[in-house]
């Protein structure tokens, strides 16, 4: 019960800061405590993923935030952020698929973009929206 719980709240999480990220390209710091506060309210409740694990996931999202001071912010540390706390709903290898589809899924749109010169090198696109889909996707096509 608690993993369905803990999966409903990172959808409407990532669903919320997908919103933001398309209209703002900013992330509300806010939005990402609370709702890692109420994944972390679940944890004693589901005994699916070790603490460990857990721990591995929030690293995903350490290593994005590292990735986004070493490029001066061209990826957002809001994403890293973000990463950190579907971290602790999904484990480490959890987070790892959920990032490695956003990123497959980023650069498909991005080629797209690029080859019909719809955008330039310099465009920056949002990367939440992605995690999102890639997440309904995994909850819809789990482990293929």
């Amino acid at each position: 019960m608690a993993e369905t719980v803990s999966k409903i709240i990172i959808g409407a999480l990532l669903l919320i800061c997908s919103i933001q990220d398309v209209r703002k390209k900013k992330l509300s710091l806010w939005v990402i405590l609370i709702g890692a506060v109420i994944i972390g309210l679940c944890l004693p409740f589901s005994a699916s993923l070790s603490l460990w694990d857990r721990l591995g996931g929030v690293m995903v999202g350490i290593c994005v935030i590292g990735i986004s001071l070493l490029t001066g912010g061209k990826i957002g540390i809001g994403d890293g952020l973000l990463l950190c706390v579907t971290g602790i709903g999904l484990g480490f290898w959890g987070n790892m698929e959920l990032f490695a589809a956003a990123l497959a899924a980023s650069a498909v749109v991005s080629i797209f973009l690029l080859v019909f010169r719809l955008a330039d090198r310099k465009k920056s696109i949002p990367f939440v929206p992605f995690l999102l889909f890639s997440f309904l996707g995994i909850l819809v096509f789990p482990r293929l």
